[in-house]
């Protein structure tokens, strides 16, 4: 298909354009170029990216710290918890512990309450008590009345004191057989400081038996170990009954207080030098070393008698008649 011109005539434009045209009146101007080339783009596409990066690990680390103190402080928070039940779990059985100190000091409580009821109810207990150690020293005394109790004399190897009983028995007039004597031997004294010798305890087969030895043991005069053929110097030679401790003691302080007030005990010739009757009463009698019993003693006048009495020893009653 062949083009076709546009009519002539048809408008006011020339058609015919030279080929050469003046232009000079035309401005013209470069493109804009970029700041930097594609190498340099890429590098700072390059650094923004490692600063990206460096600042997202910067990110991550400080997360990553934040992740591990939370999860730490769930596990203390988690440890606290198991420490406070720890801690209530105590408590609670130190409640039940005081709980029950609590019961028992009342149980404590209410039977010292009873106790001080039976003991306001038996304000006789002391009484009772001496009177109960009355009768064991009575029967301590009863067991020994067929003993007796020879002191002062010399102790030597390998002597026979059965031969010394007899002798001793020969010389007061009161001959004694080896079959008369049950048992015979040396006790030591209650004083561990005493450097006398050892009385010698002689129980006989009868109280009759032992009575007449003593009773002639103090008519002998000036009774002494020369009598017994016992070398060296003369020593008294003291033949009594065989005492308890306690019995012994509160001899002692009677006759002390008997001497100290001037009572006499009766001579053989039967004549009394004064009148009256020297009586230690124990009242209280408390357990205590027998070398610190006490007794307490009551003088009081007595009737003189025509007659002579012997020493008479009581539990509980000491009686020296002059």
């Amino acid at each position: 298909m062949s083009l076709q011109r546009t009519p002539p005539g048809k408008f006011a434009s020339d058609t015919d354009i030279p080929a050469t045209l003046d232009i000079g009146f035309v401005n013209s101007r470069k493109r804009k170029q970029p700041d930097c080339d594609g190498a340099q783009t890429l590098d700072c596409i390059e650094r923004l990216s490692k600063t990206i990066s460096n600042e997202l690990t910067k990110i991550t680390s400080t997360l990553t710290d934040i992740n591990n103190k939370m999860t730490k402080l769930q596990n203390d928070n988690i440890n606290i918890n198991k420490s406070l039940g720890e801690t209530n779990e105590r408590l609670s059985e130190i409640e039940k512990s005081l709980n029950f100190l609590s019961e028992r000091q009342d149980g404590f409580e209410t039977r010292l309450k009873a106790l001080e009821g039976q003991i306001t109810r038996t304000p006789d207990l002391t009484i009772q008590l001496a009177t109960i150690e009355n009768k064991i020293s009575l029967m301590e005394q009863q067991a020994r009345q067929c003993n007796l109790e020879i002191s002062n004399i010399k102790e030597r190897r390998g002597e026979n004191l059965v031969q010394i009983v007899e002798n001793l028995g020969n010389i007061i007039k009161q001959p004694i057989r080896a079959a008369d004597v049950v048992a015979v031997h040396r006790v030591p004294h209650a004083d561990q400081n005493n450097k006398r010798p050892k009385n010698i305890i002689v129980k006989f087969t009868s109280r009759i038996l032992r009575d007449n030895f003593i009773s002639a043991s103090r008519t002998t005069k000036g009774l002494n170990s020369t009598m017994l053929s016992i070398t060296g110097s003369p020593a008294p030679v003291y033949v009594n009954e065989h005492l308890t401790l306690n019995n012994k003691i509160l001899f002692r302080q009677s006759r002390e207080a008997a001497k100290k007030h001037g009572f006499r005990d009766h001579n053989t010739s039967g004549r009394r030098d004064g009148g009256g009757v020297l009586v230690a009463v124990q009242r209280e009698l408390r357990a205590r070393p027998a070398q610190a019993a006490r007794t307490r003693l009551r003088l009081q006048p007595a009737r003189a008698s025509s007659r002579s009495r012997p020493l008479g020893i009581k539990i509980g009653e000491l009686l020296i008649h002059n």
